[in-house]
């Protein structure tokens, strides 16, 4: 992808959307710590894995459009205290909330197929990622009308 190929207002779009996947990153790291049920530990491990390679395509992009980056914060702040298994899915529910916020503003935005493509494949993933951690938590209803648009 080419800078002529990434308006300035999707450039930022993705950057703010590369924030969201540093911060998921981080927090389903903090949150690993804290998963002691198989269906937590398992949906953990997907989501850092789908999170690292989102970040990391989005990396791919930016850096294709003639843009550096914006490097991932050597912390980030939870949305509540992370004591136990229960906060630490309700902080990845936030995450999941966060990318998938991030992702629609890309989408809307995108005037390029292939970051049209990402933005859909990471709001999708994000969003079924968060429904999944809403059943696991007992939240009802476990999936919003519109992800994203929280």
């Amino acid at each position: 992808m080419s800078s002529a190929e990434l308006s300035e207002t999707g450039e930022r779009a993705l950057e703010r959307a590369l924030g969201t996947e540093h911060a998921a990153v981080w927090l389903y790291g903090l949150a690993k710590a804290f998963a002691n049920d198989s269906g937590v530990i398992s949906a953990v491990d997907e989501g850092i894995s789908a999170h690292r390679e989102h970040r990391d395509r989005t990396r791919r992009l930016l850096r294709a459009a003639g843009s550096t980056p914006p490097p991932a914060k050597p912390a980030y702040q939870p949305p509540g205290a992370v004591t136990d298994q229960a906060s630490a899915v309700h902080a990845l529910i936030a995450a999941e909330q966060d990318c998938s916020v991030g992702w629609l503003a890309v989408l809307e935005r995108s005037e390029n197929r292939r970051l049209s493509e990402l933005a859909l494949d990471c709001l999708t993933g994000s969003a079924t990622r968060a429904t999944t951690l809403r059943l696991e938590a007992g939240e009802r209803p476990s999936a919003p009308a519109f992800p994203g648009r929280e």
